[in-house]
């Protein structure tokens, strides 16, 4: 009978631990870690010692009840709010959705090229390979299906002005993405053109629409910004130096341009280099380039449409990343002969 009586307490207990008693979690952030090839004792001495398990038998026993105990999953587990050695063991034996994932960063200023470096980095193959036909082809004009433009089109009408024969250059918003290891070309550029929709048309679609230009004009603008200087108080002034450039038929000669159409990154582009044919080009083609020469930011999409009105029309950026600027094309050439040659 005193048998009979122990273990039904004994499974009382068991039971209260599975279902109800909490673990006294650490102060870690709920996150803990099973390595690859763990024993199921580590798992269960590191959770004792972490705080999350009061009683190794207990949590042991609980362990073997739940059924679960060769199904603890390697990586990372999240057992935030966990109240419950059920719980616990349950959160262990779910995938590490951390481990489906990757973070793909794409920095303010980066190109399709980068975009598609980035991916193949990442693993995201097929991805990769499949970019372009959804993109166009960076620097090329023509490259892309009119009918996936469309489609896009539809989509996002903040895609509307852009003019036929050109992708999404410029319309990818820089930002870290966690995307799945199986996403897709079409997932990529979705979650990019969606962030763009917030961070950038649904803030400053007002003021967009009520300036001078179009929102394919100011990406444009704000691409080259994004390439030229550092900096918003730079970028503020450069905007005004080539939106005035512009009104009087100066050409932007922006080196940026020069090294997208050339895939170069020199930050003084030679004078052959000046002579690639390429509507992107702007030192032979007066005028904004033909389109976005890389994926801008917030802060140089604010300055394309929000220039610092100054009185230079020339500037120049040293190998610090310093901007000098001038009035005249004489003092430019004097910026240049003090802070470009050795």
């Amino acid at each position: 009978m005193m048998i009979l009586v122990w273990v039904v307490l004994t499974m009382l207990v068991l039971a209260g631990a599975y279902f109800f008693i909490p673990g006294s979690l650490s102060d870690n952030n709920g996150l803990f870690v099973v390595s690859e090839g763990e024993s199921v004792d580590s798992v269960i001495g590191r959770l004792v010692e972490a705080g999350y398990v009061r009683n190794r038998t207990v949590f042991h026993w609980s362990l073997l009840w739940s059924g679960l105990s060769t199904r603890i999953q390697p990586g990372q587990h999240d057992l935030t709010g966990v109240r419950s050695y059920s719980g616990i063991i349950r959160r262990l034996a779910e995938p590490d959705e951390a481990g489906l994932e990757v973070t793909l960063l794409l920095r303010e200023g980066e190109t399709l090229r980068d975009l598609q470096s980035s991916l193949v980095g990442l693993g995201l193959d097929k991805a990769a390979d499949d970019l372009f036909v959804l993109t166009g082809q960076p620097a090329i004009v023509g490259s892309v299906d009119p009918s996936v433009m469309e489609r896009l089109k539809n989509e996002y009408d903040f895609l509307m002005n852009v003019p036929d024969q050109l992708g999404l250059e410029g319309f990818l918003f820089p930002d870290t993405y966690r995307l799945y290891r199986d996403a897709s070309a079409s997932d990529v550029i979705h979650r990019l053109l969606d962030n763009f929709g917030q961070k950038v048309w649904l803030e400053s679609k007002t003021a967009i629409t009520s300036s001078d230009r179009t929102l394919f004009e100011i990406v444009t603008m704000a691409s080259i910004l994004e390439r030229e200087v550092r900096g918003v108080e730079d970028m503020g002034l450069v905007s005004d130096i080539f939106w005035r450039r512009l009104d009087v038929g100066m050409p932007l000669q922006a080196d940026s341009t020069v090294n997208y159409a050339t895939n170069g990154d020199s930050p003084s582009v030679s004078y052959e280099d000046t002579r690639f044919d390429s509507p992107f080009n702007t030192y032979l083609y007066r005028g904004l380039p033909v389109g976005p020469i890389g994926n801008p930011g917030v802060e140089a999409i604010q300055a394309a449409f929000n220039p610092e009105s100054n009185t230079f029309w020339y500037f120049l950026t040293d190998t610090e990343g310093d901007v000098h600027y001038a009035r005249t094309l004489q003092e430019h050439n004097s910026n240049k002969s003090r802070y470009l040659k050795r």
